[in-house]
């Protein structure tokens, strides 16, 4: 049986992704292929290339996100993260989709069209970056002639590319929608993209066989790179309660 995983965009909430890849594996999971968007489509690529969800947390730790980061407000963007193209290209070697050790689909958006599309050829390091290029925060991406920014503002859950490779499919979500009235500005930005990337992953949680969403994540920014640990063991015990779920699944393997 071939089992594929989607996994949502979430910035640095979606290390919790790789808690869950981690028992899920434990289980006797085979991933058959990957999709993702924004922080899900870098947590996607580095899991496609080989490497183990703790392997995967460990390189993350030790990176320094800050130095990543450009001003661009005067080209209409807060920040540029194409400074993250060298440390994802040479460093660790996210080169070109070939290289992968299974399939992985990268959800970007057209800024043109304003359509997704579904990347699964080309510069990889350039693609995940656009993928994750949260704008008006992070400046869009220019590919091949077309601008592209993140994947999670039409598909936060890419479910629907795994349908046509997979027999069964996982979501993991790390974007669990909290009940609150905000009053800041800043309160009111981060409840309104929770909103939308919720919006977002309607369709692809019903494509879903198994759907894991971490309550306790809401609790936490997309930009908190300080508690990689405790995300990774949200994840991972969030799978764990999908546990009866997955067993029945391998039993139809």
């Amino acid at each position: 049986m071939r089992i594929g995983v989607a996994l949502s965009g979430g910035g640095a909430r979606c290390v919790a992704q790789l808690g869950a890849l981690a028992f899920l594996e434990e289980q006797g999971v085979r991933v058959s292929a990957v999709s993702g968007s924004s922080g899900g489509a870098i947590a996607g690529a580095l899991y496609a290339s080989g490497r183990s969800p703790h392997e995967i947390l460990e390189l993350l730790k030790g990176v320094d996100f800050r130095s990543f980061l450009r001003y661009h407000i005067h080209k209409g963007s807060l920040y540029t993260i194409v400074g993250a193209y060298r440390f994802l290209h040479e460093e660790v070697g996210l080169n070109d989709f070939a290289s992968l050790k299974i399939p992985f689909f990268c959800t970007v958006v057209n800024f043109r069209t304003g359509l997704a599309e579904y990347k699964t050829k080309g510069d990889l390091a350039k693609l995940v970056l656009a993928s994750s290029a949260l704008t008006p925060i992070f400046a869009p991406v220019v590919y091949e002639g077309e601008v592209y920014i993140d994947g999670g503002f039409y598909d936060n859950l890419p479910a629907a590319p795994l349908t046509e490779v997979c027999d069964r499919i996982v979501g993991i979500n790390v974007n669990p929608m909290f009940e609150s009235i905000p009053r800041s500005f800043k309160e009111r930005l981060y409840k309104s993209l929770f909103i939308m990337l919720n919006a977002n992953i309607r369709e692809g949680k019903r494509l879903c066989d198994i759907y894991i969403e971490p309550p306790e994540m809401s609790r936490y920014s997309i930009f908190n790179t300080d508690e990689f640990d405790t995300f990774y063991t949200i994840g991972y015990e969030a799978a764990r309660v999908a546990q009866k779920q997955t067993d029945q699944l391998l039993g139809e393997a």
